[in-house]
């Protein structure tokens, strides 16, 4: 039998798609007769080093890096050696065959040491990393950008979820990644595609989610709400994060109150409720490696309007029942607005839910088991 450690960046109780990547790649492994664990790091420090999670063996590391100051450097050097150890007991002891990295974070590191010291194979699957960390990581650290580089150089096989993720990642890296590196995107779950309750909002609605942050591009999808000229709808917005006071703040200036409305962080059969009684979906992201919540509301049977952006445009292509509209752009958010509100009412569910179905998990989780066949991952 195969047995695959992953290492996300971040897992449960974290919400966002490299998490829901791992978590359904460890299901659908198991359906397929792959064993997988997780090794995440430890945070918040308060999280229990290892638990169970849907059946599935959780540890947890304080995977520490030299990133900040001196004090910080030195605890780092004498305590990645004792960190790194306890990680290759664990792998061990699974009997790991393989080690598999979701999104290169301090995560990388220890999973590229363990995977030395035990001569395992090393997949690495890059989520935008360059371009989607709220933080900036990869702006300003010269670590992460090392880490990043040699994980690379070290790993068997490199995975990215678009291509234009991918080309990003290879021009980083000087164009050296084409023998072993391929896309494979993420996906939707077969509960996507269900039938089951409506979100109870008295009006019509267009639904948007995502990660309060300046790159998910939510301030202008509000200036361009407020700029529609024909849109009825009411607009909700699913999510949390740090600039979620200044989205509110924006909307009341704008004079949206009453219209707007902010249904705080969704658990996920609250997003699946929200799109079914959507009208339609828009996601007006300034950067997106990919999107699930697109294919999340395709699924749903949902006509989308979508920021032309590196691997959103790839999933989401322009069609009658999606359209496509230049990043930052108030106009054409406003006027993509218009169309929606008009289109959902004739929306042709069939053609849509047909198209998300070559993203189901099930497929996706397949590609990855022939990946690890490719490198000769053994049981």
């Amino acid at each position: 039998m195969k047995r695959i450690a992953l290492f996300p960046s971040a897992f449960h109780p974290s919400l966002g798609g490299v998490e829901e990547l791992t978590g359904q790649l460890a299901v659908h492994f198991k359906q397929m007769g792959v064993s997988a664990m997780v090794c995440v790091n430890r945070w918040p420090r308060c999280a229990p080093a290892l638990e169970k999670w849907n059946g599935l063996c959780v540890h947890r590391f304080p995977f520490r890096l030299p990133e900040a100051g001196f004090k910080s450097a030195c605890s780092s050097y004498w305590s990645r050696a004792r960190i790194l150890a306890s990680v290759v007991d664990v792998l061990r002891r699974f009997r790991a065959t393989a080690v598999h990295v979701q999104c290169v974070s301090s995560n990388a590191w220890y999973a590229c040491g363990a995977a030395d010291l035990l001569k395992l194979p090393l997949i690495i699957s890059v989520q935008g990393e360059r371009t989607m960390d709220a933080a900036g990581t990869y702006l300003r650290s010269p670590l992460y950008n090392r880490i990043l580089r040699s994980v690379l150089r070290r790993a068997n096989r490199v995975t990215a979820c678009s291509m234009a993720t991918l080309q990003d990642l290879d021009a980083f890296m000087g164009g050296v990644l084409a023998t072993k590196a391929q896309v494979i995107y993420n996906g939707v779950g077969a509960e996507s595609f269900a039938v089951g309750p409506l979100w109870p909002h008295p009006q019509s609605y267009i639904f948007a989610m995502g990660r309060f942050v300046a790159q998910k591009g939510f301030a202008t999808l509000l200036r361009g709400y407020a700029a529609a000229q024909h849109c009825r709808a009411d607009l909700l917005i699913a999510g949390d994060g740090p600039e979620g006071e200044r989205l509110r703040s924006l909307s009341g200036e704008l004079g949206l109150g009453g219209r707007v409305h902010f249904v705080g962080r969704a658990h996920r059969g609250m997003v699946h409720a929200l799109l079914r009684g959507a009208q339609g979906f828009v996601v007006p992201s300034l950067r997106e490696p990919m999107g699930i919540v697109a294919l999340e509301a395709m699924a749903a049977g949902k006509p989308l309007l979508v920021s032309a952006v590196d691997g959103l445009s790839e999933i989401a292509p322009e069609g009658e029942w999606c359209r496509q509209v230049p990043p930052g752009d108030v106009t054409a958010l406003a006027s993509g607005l218009d169309w929606l509100d008009g289109v959902g009412l004739q929306s042709p569910v069939r053609h849509q839910q047909e198209y998300a179905r070559q993203f189901l998990w099930d497929k996706i989780a397949r590609a990855y088991v022939d990946l690890y066949e490719n490198v000769g991952v053994m049981g």
